[in-house]
């Protein structure tokens, strides 16, 4: 016999009209916003620039923040159609009372395993060095979907006895909705800050071969003691006014009309020269 369609329950008439409500345009740019911001922040960071000397347009952060989101938005849906299948699955084998006993044991395995994360989550907040040492995520994920998932441990198990068919009431539900959003939202904003920093990691690596070498001319020394930076004093000229040549750029970015360069050679003492466009420096660029 065929399955019949079922109603649409009432969380998730709830569920859709806020998700109808809290999706416009305008919060997709703030969130590419914020989390660009985050990830470009980090980026730079590493080469000891603040991002607020770059002066960068709003359309440079966001396209950053497409860049982080790739890889989050795409394990979101996945999740999304899991959870989706998994929950027409469950239904089904309530309302045909079978695969009762294998239910069971999954509510008897998840109410302890959500705990379990649940209090994993915690121990990251309360211990700033945990969640600063691990993997991007953990603490977030773990203080996300522990409450969820043991929630939805507990209502399988009244479920499976015939005693509840809803997961919880009106007010349970947005509140793990809310926790898990949260969780969300920061593992994005751990990753996007980890994505920032890989991408500067992988720059400052291949700099040498990715990025124009510069030659710089000025008129005072820099007296910068950067590892593979290589000074020389020019020969004094009537009409010449730079006489010191610096080797060993490579352009890093360019921004606010500024152009900032850095060593291919990196260490603790690293950091990031900024040129403007002023005349007071002579540049020439050099195929790497």
């Amino acid at each position: 016999m065929n399955d019949q369609a079922e109603p649409p329950s009432p969380w998730l008439h709830r569920l859709s009209q806020f998700a109808s409500i809290a999706a416009p345009t305008s919060v997709a740019a703030a969130l590419l916003f914020y989390f660009g911001y985050v990830a470009t922040y980090a980026r730079y960071l590493y080469f000891g620039v603040d991002l607020t000397a770059l002066d960068l347009s709003t359309t440079e952060v966001v396209l950053h923040g497409a860049e982080a989101l790739y890889a989050p938005l795409a394990g979101l849906v996945v999740l999304a159609l899991a959870v989706h299948l998994t929950v027409r699955g469950v239904r089904r084998a309530l309302a045909r009372k079978a695969w009762s006993r294998t239910l069971r044991v999954v509510a008897i395995v998840l109410v302890p395993s959500g705990a379990i994360l649940f209090g994993r989550g915690v121990v990251g907040v309360l211990w700033p060095e945990v969640s600063q040492t691990e993997f991007p995520g953990v603490t977030p994920i773990s203080l996300g979907f522990g409450l969820p998932l043991a929630a939805i441990g507990v209502w399988l198990s009244r479920a499976v006895r015939g005693r509840e068919r809803r997961p919880g009431g009106t007010v349970v539900l947005a509140c793990l909705t809310l926790i898990a959003l949260l969780g969300v939202f920061w593992a994005t904003n751990s990753f996007a800050a980890a994505y920032g920093r890989g991408i500067a990691e992988t720059v400052g690596t291949r700099i040498a071969k990715e990025r124009p070498a510069v030659v710089l001319d000025t008129e005072e020394p820099l007296h910068l003691n950067l590892p593979g930076l290589q000074e020389r004093l020019l020969p004094s000229a009537e009409g010449h006014k730079f006489r010191y040549r610096y080797r060993g750029l490579h352009v890093l970015t360019e921004a606010g009309g500024k152009l900032l360069l850095v060593t291919a050679e990196r260490n603790g003492r690293s950091g990031t020269i900024v040129v403007p466009y002023d005349g007071s420096a002579r540049i020439l660029f050099v195929p790497s």
